[in-house]
């Protein structure tokens, strides 16, 4: 990347001065040019004064008494004021334009120079900058190998303690699950002998009830043996069953009116 940019300033720096010295180049053929205009120019006005001074030579001869030697002179004195002039007027302008020439070549020297120096002083920058940034990356890159080599040494000795943890953990999920399985047991143990007592509770309360006059249907007066089978199909068989009871269930499971259930159910709250 570092060389990539040191040859594009180089470049840049040779083609600005290429387009410099092309300039000076123009400027050196616009002065040629300017002078050999200059020469064409006066020849022309040679020509246009011989010419001037033939028409006048072949006026005054078809004249007879008149000497051209006055309007020689004029002519003479005429197209030497205009040469004169023309000279005056290409030494002025050559001089504004080699005065022109010589302070851009100055310029573009003293430019050249210092673009030389920037340039200079831009690629030492850059090796400079290269400089800093392999050491940055060489000392960067030192710190990684070692945060790498920190990270693995923990990475080793977390592996060490898992495995040591994982064993007692193991030991100790065996010993937990075998005294699950004993409380279980004792639990199971319980269970039955508390569904013993309560079945034999149960047998015990439900002989006391079928046997004890106050408890059973025998004491509601119009209640027979058929209708006692009746309401005991449909779960009514203590005085108790017939109370919590509603009239329409007694009197559709005894098959007789609503009227006699409610009488039923009044004995049986009394």
């Amino acid at each position: 990347m570092f060389d990539v940019q040191r040859t594009a300033l180089k470049q840049s720096q040779q083609l600005f001065k290429q387009g410099l010295a092309t300039q000076r180049t123009v400027d050196t053929m616009a002065l040629t040019g300017l002078k050999g205009q200059e020469s064409l120019q006066r020849q022309q006005l040679e020509v246009a004064q011989a010419a001037t001074r033939g028409y006048v030579s072949a006026t005054t001869a078809l004249l007879p008494g008149d000497e051209p030697s006055d309007a020689y002179r004029t002519i003479d004195e005429t197209f030497g004021r205009l040469k004169t002039t023309h000279a005056e007027f290409y030494d002025a302008l050559e001089q504004e334009l080699e005065r022109d020439v010589d302070s851009a070549t100055e310029l573009s020297s003293e430019f050249v120079d210092a673009l030389d120096e920037q340039t200079d002083q831009l690629l030492e920058m850059s090796h400079t900058v290269e400089d800093r940034t392999v050491q940055n990356v060489d000392e960067l890159s030192g710190q990684l190998r070692e945060q790498l080599e920190r990270t693995q040494e923990l990475q080793d000795e977390l592996e060490e303690q898992l495995e040591t943890q994982t064993g007692d953990v193991a030991d100790l999920l065996e010993r937990q699950a075998e005294q699950v399985d004993q409380f279980q047991q004792q639990l199971e143990a319980q269970a039955e002998d508390v569904t013993q007592q309560l079945q034999n509770q149960q047998i015990e309360a439900q002989t006391t009830i079928a046997t004890d006059p106050e408890h059973t249907l025998e004491s509601i007066e119009g209640i027979d043996d058929d209708v006692r089978e009746q309401l005991s199909d449909a779960g009514i068989a203590t005085i108790d069953d017939l109370v919590r009871a509603d009239a329409e269930t007694v009197s559709e499971a005894a098959e007789v009116s609503t009227s006699d259930a409610e009488e039923w159910i009044e004995q049986a709250e009394a």
